[in-house]
């Protein structure tokens, strides 16, 4: 697989050394560059030279080519213009999306980014490389983000690279005439970067899903099936050889890997088969329970909404918020066993206690300790003090489990 104009390339490696030095091979054929980074424009420079190059700087600090992570539309918007003022070609390298995701968060944000630039370069000739460490994102985030991208891996760019370079030693020099047979050995084995104006790459249409897919890879990159061109062809063994490029792009990763299939929420239809036997149980306990219902809407209807309502029916609600209280306890037992979510243990253990709570007071309104109004009252500042609690324990949550990427500059609090 060579790589094309018109593509958006995510070069996954812990530094982003890889795909500066990728940046730095193809310029010659594409002319023009465009680096949005972290590190300083001056450092940038530096190390370019006098390069055709463009550099912007993603900072909170306003200046020319100066980006904030808060405004991606901008930084669309300037790379648009970068390609379109080069013909629809150009070459650019994004460096800090980590920095995007300090202060934006995967979703919506880098994702809308992301989506919208590879749908712009996909109609023109240009190529598009953005440095990425893996472990900023979950596996998930990760999927959804590789979903339309074509991935290197930047290993295998390394070692690519390194054997070029390699190469070009080995030809250059006052001895090259006397090293011509190593060179030309050696060319056997290095293959030369790929060839960005190659010919068209042939397409295999998926029987299962009707992608269509690169000749050269055996699994549809959408649904993951095996391709006709290789159904029963056993792999081949083939002789070693030097790493290549087209190793280090691999498929974009089947849709079900970011969206696992979903099964039926056990737990949920426990908790409405309890609701169910809760209620069964409340009416067999009062038999009366729909006459004193309906004489307690004859009331309601002929004295106004705040009546007391008849003993059976005060009777029964302590029972079925007793209950009620009870079966969330169990609930959240099982939702931590069969799918150790905390969130929604937790939600339901708050629950329990709110609907305790509920029966508790009701009954000390059965007792004519306190009046319906302050049962109300008392168990509405009970409910938002849990909303806070539950709010308070998720955030933390949250926090422990996505800790800042390393070496991100956390942003200053602002009065």
């Amino acid at each position: 697989m060579r790589m094309r104009r018109g593509v958006c390339y995510l070069v996954e490696d812990e530094t982003s050394e890889t795909a500066y030095r990728l940046f730095t091979r193809l310029l010659p054929e594409l002319e023009a560059g465009f680096c949005l980074s972290r590190l300083h424009p001056e450092k940038i420079r530096t190390r370019f030279g006098p390069a055709n190059i463009r550099i912007g700087w993603f900072a909170e600090v306003p200046g020319e080519d100066h980006f904030s992570a808060n405004a991606m539309a901008s930084v669309a918007k300037a790379i648009q213009q970068f390609i379109e003022e080069h013909g629809s070609s150009g070459l650019v390298l994004i460096d800090g999306l980590e920095y995007v995701i300090l202060h934006n968060g995967f979703p919506p944000t880098l994702l809308a980014f992301v989506e919208h630039l590879n749908e712009f370069t996909m109609g023109t000739q240009a190529v598009v490389l953005i440095a990425f460490r893996p472990q900023t994102l979950d596996p998930r985030e990760l999927a959804l983000l590789e979903r339309n991208l074509q991935v290197l891996d930047g290993k295998d760019v390394k070692s690519q690279l390194d054997i070029e370079e390699l190469g070009e030693i080995l030809g250059s020099g006052p001895f090259a005439e006397q090293r011509s047979t190593e060179k030309m050995n050696a060319t056997k084995v290095l293959s030369s970067l790929p060839d960005m104006r190659g010919p068209p790459v042939d397409r295999v249409r998926c029987p299962k899903c009707g992608t269509e897919n690169d000749d050269e890879v055996a699994f549809c990159v959408y649904c993951g099936s095996l391709l006709p061109d290789h159904a029963g062809v056993p792999p081949s063994p083939t002789a070693p050889r030097a790493p290549n490029l087209s190793g280090a792009l691999k498929p974009i990763p089947p849709v079900a890997r970011a969206f696992p299939e979903r099964r039926p929420d056990f737990v949920g239809l426990i908790g409405a088969a309890f609701f169910l036997l809760i209620v069964g149980i409340v009416f067999t306990l009062n038999t009366d329970l729909l006459t004193n219902l309906r004489s307690w809407w004859d009331l309601v209807v002929a004295g106004g909404l705040f009546v007391r309502p008849p003993d059976g029916i005060i009777t029964s609600a302590i029972f079925f918020f007793g209950l009620l209280g009870l079966s969330n306890f169990l609930t959240s037992g099982l939702r931590w066993i069969l799918d150790r979510s905390r969130f929604g243990a937790l939600a339901r253990v708050l629950a329990g206690v709110g609907f305790l709570s509920l029966a508790l007071l009701t009954w000390r309104y059965s007792m004519r300790a306190i009046s319906g109004s302050l049962v109300i009252s008392i168990w509405t500042a009970i409910m938002g003090t849990f909303l806070v609690i539950y709010i308070a324990v998720g955030l933390y949550w949250v926090r422990v489990r996505r800790p800042a990427p390393t070496g991100a500059r956390v942003p200053a609090s602002r009065p």
